[in-house]
């Protein structure tokens, strides 16, 4: 009964915030140029739950909390049940819920491809001696919500910087799940292929920290196995 009145106590505030569209936001230039968040600044987008309802807001997505923000003049308050959205639309990504996060749909095809947008901090780095730097932050991170309403602070704590921590993952056509970062990892799953996508990957110089050469890849697979 608890968990029904919190998600129902959820989509009431997501209705009220949702429904007034901040049209003076972004003017202040506080929004921009974030690390940690999905795209460089805050975005209309639309997010369509699985009820039906959709709404507009001014949104991203933050890549190390792993949720979406919304955003409100200068208020931005996370949304607490991506369980309950079908869709997020924002600029042109696509958004969909799985396990606890959002996850982008990058190539909808038979062989899928899905990225786990996330990233951890690290601290800057201070001189230890002969140019070198110590970088370890032991793992330590407060969530930047504060207060009862979920207000965010967009500020990253001082002294540290993001870290991309992305992860790629592929659906076949058996629905199974598969994931890689790195090019022995993505030849691992599709073995049977390896000569044709080695040559591809040599070809086109592809290059795995940057999702639009993996988008590439993975619609090149799905031409071998049409």
């Amino acid at each position: 009964m608890t968990r029904i009145l919190r998600i129902a106590k959820s989509i009431l505030l997501f209705s009220v915030f949702l429904f007034t569209r901040p049209d003076s936001f972004g003017q202040s230039g506080q929004a921009k140029y974030l690390p940690n968040f999905l795209l460089p600044e805050f975005a209309e987008g639309i997010i369509k739950y699985r009820n039906g309802e959709t709404k507009s807001a001014v949104m991203n997505y933050n890549i190390i909390d792993q949720e979406l923000v919304l955003a409100q003049d200068d208020r931005y308050m996370a949304v607490e049940y991506p369980q309950l959205i079908d869709t997020v639309y924002v600029k042109d990504r696509l958004l969909v819920p799985f396990q606890k996060n959002l996850w982008e749909l990058a190539l909808s095809a038979p062989v899928a491809l899905f990225i786990r947008h996330r990233g951890k901090l690290e601290l800057a780095g201070a001189e230890i001696g002969y140019g070198q730097t110590s970088r370890s932050s032991g793992g330590q991170y407060l969530r930047q919500i504060y207060g009862p309403t979920s207000t965010y602070s967009l500020e990253i704590p001082e002294g540290h910087k993001v870290v991309n921590d992305s992860e790629y993952w592929i659906r076949r056509p058996d629905g199974s799940l598969e994931n890689f970062t790195t090019r022995r990892q993505f030849l691992k799953i599709f073995a049977r292929e390896e000569k044709a996508l080695n040559q591809f990957i040599n070809k086109n110089r592809i290059d795995f920290t940057k999702a639009s050469d993996v988008v590439k890849l993975v619609a090149f697979c799905n031409e071998l196995n049409q």
